[in-house]
């Protein structure tokens, strides 16, 4: 396993847990509620009445920053063996 590898797992695990967790507070506060607008609704104004804005947006930025560290060596030997030049 590469670093590249690792630091990938490492941010995967890390947003995928971090997007649990602001997951498991939204549904907390959800039946406190007593209305919420009907354009976002219920989620996204929850999202914002407990101010977790950030945690959310950068699990999921965790999440795709992990991907793409994860499979980044993947994808280049891929290319290389369908592209290589023809000499």
């Amino acid at each position: 396993m590469s670093r590249t590898d690792f630091i990938g797992a490492v941010f995967l695990i890390s947003g995928v847990l971090l997007l649990g967790l602001v997951h498991v507070a939204i549904a907390i506060y959800v039946p406190s509620m007593a209305g919420w607008s009907e354009p976002p609704g219920k989620f996204n104004q929850a999202r914002e009445d407990i101010m977790i804005n950030f945690p959310y947006f950068l699990s999921i930025g965790l999440i795709l920053g992990g991907i793409i560290l994860f499979f980044m060596n993947k994808v280049t030997q891929f290319y290389h063996f369908m592209f290589r030049d023809e000499e």
